[in-house]
């Protein structure tokens, strides 16, 4: 046990600037972190470090920090913390951005007063917003999308290893990129559906014309429902196709930057 405690003394700061790494990542991803209690996310954090510093540490290009001071391990902390982030908020901006579809079904399809507590921000989002959320978070457990986020994890740690982080202009380029393929991700969800209910509404407009003593706003309001349900339980099974595609993708340009 003599060994154990000292080789724990001599990699302590190289532990801490691991969880660090890993925290940011579990923070980052809401969708995952929020789903959990705030201890066993704590101590999932504890017990993952605790699996991966071994191997962290037996890599030929990890050496120790060159820390002098608490300046020097606040800056290199800041930087571990920043990678961490970069690589959950690649990964949230695609689920986030699928679950705007959800929202740009429900404002068409005139379903705004459907809405429940989302637990990620605590705020009133539509039913069908959650449902997608919900559904995208399924389907990367389901496809080892967490598998994936642990890999670029530890490609990260391989390329560039803890305490020589250097930030650059492509990681803001990475975000921006997320961020765009997250909300066309999020369109062409949407985009059948709202297609559907465009056309329903023209097919309201022509019967209005056509029979003016009928209720149109009654009707239409049944059609829009139908229509809205009837099209998305059809085309729900493109959010695991889609986000399976974007996910693939993210993992590609993570290791790009690395």
């Amino acid at each position: 046990m003599q060994w154990l405690s000292q080789w724990l003394v001599d990699h302590l700061l190289l532990g801490v600037l691991v969880l660090t790494r890993l925290s940011m990542v579990l923070l980052a991803l809401q969708t995952i972190g929020t789903a959990i209690p705030k201890r066993i996310a704590v101590l999932l954090a504890i017990s993952i470090t605790a699996v991966v510093l071994p191997s962290v540490a037996a890599q030929p290009s990890v050496t120790a920090p060159a820390i002098s001071g608490l300046p020097d391990l606040l800056i290199a902390v800041a930087h571990e913390a920043l990678i961490g982030l970069l690589i959950g908020a690649t990964i949230q901006l695609i689920i986030t951005g699928i679950q705007m579809s959800g929202e740009i079904i429900s404002s068409t399809g005139g379903m705004q007063l459907g809405q429940s507590t989302d637990p990620d921000t605590g705020q009133q989002i539509p039913t069908m917003s959650r449902l997608v959320g919900l559904l995208v978070t399924a389907v990367m457990l389901a496809s080892g999308g967490h598998r994936l986020i642990l890999d670029a994890l530890m490609e990260s740690f391989r390329q560039m290893p803890p305490g020589q982080v250097v930030i650059g202009d492509s990681m803001i380029d990475l975000i921006i990129d997320q961020l765009t393929a997250g909300m066309i991700a999020g369109i062409q969800v949407a985009a059948p559906v709202v297609a559907a209910l465009l056309l329903t509404n023209l097919i309201t407009g022509l019967i209005s014309r056509t029979i003016p003593q009928i209720n149109v706003l009654a009707i239409g309001l049944s059609v829009n429902a139908l229509a809205l349900l009837v099209v998305t339980a059809l085309t729900i099974g493109s959010v695991g196709l889609i986000f399976e595609d974007e996910l693939s993708r993210a993992a590609e340009r993570l290791a790009q930057i690395w």
